[in-house]
């Protein structure tokens, strides 16, 4: 049968291929809502999957969760600025003081030996137990790296530990109320525990005899004498200049050397002790760790940090501290203000050799262990 010159196939064969290359009114609003809900249902599923994440990290005690956020910070700083320092949260044992009792990350088989503990999961892939109620300190301030060649019964005996406590009982104990800034307050210590694990520095730093430690060595000729607390922080004052106001580096430098061998060598002839070595190490080790908080500062102005794994109850601990960071304002990392003023020296050594030999963190705790060669580097290539 023939219709209009063609057969009933052919009118078949039409219409199937119509119904091919043609839509009907209101089939792209159909197909429209088909993929809407295709992606719908990845949303709900990449969400679900991020709610699941968020909530195993959530059921985690705050201490752990704080921990967890100051590592990924520590992790994303070195990674830019520090790369080694990103190979490991913690490279040496660690007692943590929290308010629900004491726990130590990493144990070595001292600690084991001489403390009741309970063990528990590993956290951050490192080996965790929680120690008996005699280790519980929720009343004094405890952060530093500690070690001891002679005394047995401390935890510290013949391998570095490193003390700090929970944001909680720092609150408590200082007043201190932001996270960010207790982050970079344990990153110091951390970067402690990164230094005494490479291996030429530590052995390098077991041999030094420190009768007292620096505090006893060092820092009372600063409390005691009038006259070298005013030495000190002229040598200070230059050190600042070369990076803060970009006074000459050839003569700035030398007119520290000057002063610094002056002052060293009077204590040498009134008291028959040579501080140099010592002070050489202290400034490089302190100094070292508060540049890195200033890296951090330096990153947290950025606001890049990651809060994923803290509670919608946690971030208002996050005040955005450092927004508007300027690093030449910062008079507590760069300004003599106790003591200890290695710490500040030492800082601003790194601000200098920063900015003129950056390239000195690849050999400074394997070969040189302190400042004094690359300055006189920086010197011959300025």
């Amino acid at each position: 049968m023939e219709f209009g010159g063609g057969s009933v196939w052919q009118l078949k064969t039409n219409m199937t291929a119509l119904s091919k290359s043609h839509t009907y009114p209101g089939q792209h609003l159909c197909d429209q809502l088909k993929n809407m809900k295709k992606l719908l249902y990845i949303f709900i599923l990449i969400g679900c999957i991020s709610c699941q994440n968020r909530a195993k990290k959530i059921d985690l005690e705050d201490y752990w969760r704080h921990l967890v956020y100051l590592t990924q910070l520590q992790h994303d700083v070195s990674q830019r600025s520090w790369k080694d320092f990103s190979k490991n949260h913690f490279f040496q044992p660690i007692v943590y003081y929290t308010q629900d009792g004491t726990f130590v990350l990493n144990p070595n088989e001292h600690i084991r030996n001489i403390a009741e503990y309970k063990e528990m999961k590993p956290f951050l892939n490192a080996e965790r137990i929680a120690l008996s109620e005699k280790f519980t300190d929720t009343t004094t301030f405890n952060f530093n790296a500690s070690y001891s060649g002679s005394d047995s019964t401390a935890l510290y005996y013949r391998e570095t530990v490193l003390f700090f406590e929970s944001f909680d009982l720092t609150k408590k104990l200082i007043g201190l109320n932001d996270l960010q800034d207790w982050s970079i307050m344990v990153i110091h210590e951390l970067f402690h525990g990164y230094q005494r694990s490479v291996p030429e520095f530590k052995d390098y730093s077991i041999t030094l005899e420190i009768p007292g430690g620096p505090d006893e060595f060092l820092a009372k000729y600063h409390r005691d004498l009038d006259w070298y607390k005013k030495s000190v922080h002229q040598e200070n004052e230059l050190l600042k200049s070369i990076w803060i106001d970009s006074a000459d580096l050839y003569a700035t430098l030398n007119k520290y050397d000057s002063l610094r061998t002056s002052r060293i060598e009077k204590i040498k002839e009134l008291y028959g002790v040579d501080i140099r070595e010592v002070e050489d190490y202290e400034i490089l080790t302190e100094g070292h760790a508060r540049y890195f908080e200033s890296l951090c500062k330096r990153f947290l102005a950025q606001g890049d940090s990651d809060t994923s794994m803290l509670t919608e109850e946690e971030l208002p601990f996050i005040t955005n501290l450092f927004e508007g960071y300027e690093i030449k304002k910062d008079k507590g990392l760069y300004d003599i203000y106790n003591d200890r003023y290695y710490y500040p020296l030492g800082y601003n050594i790194s601000m200098i050799l920063e900015k003129y030999l950056p390239e000195y963190r690849e050999t400074i705790y394997t070969q040189e262990f302190n400042f004094n060669g690359y300055l006189e580097k920086a010197l011959n290539i300025e």
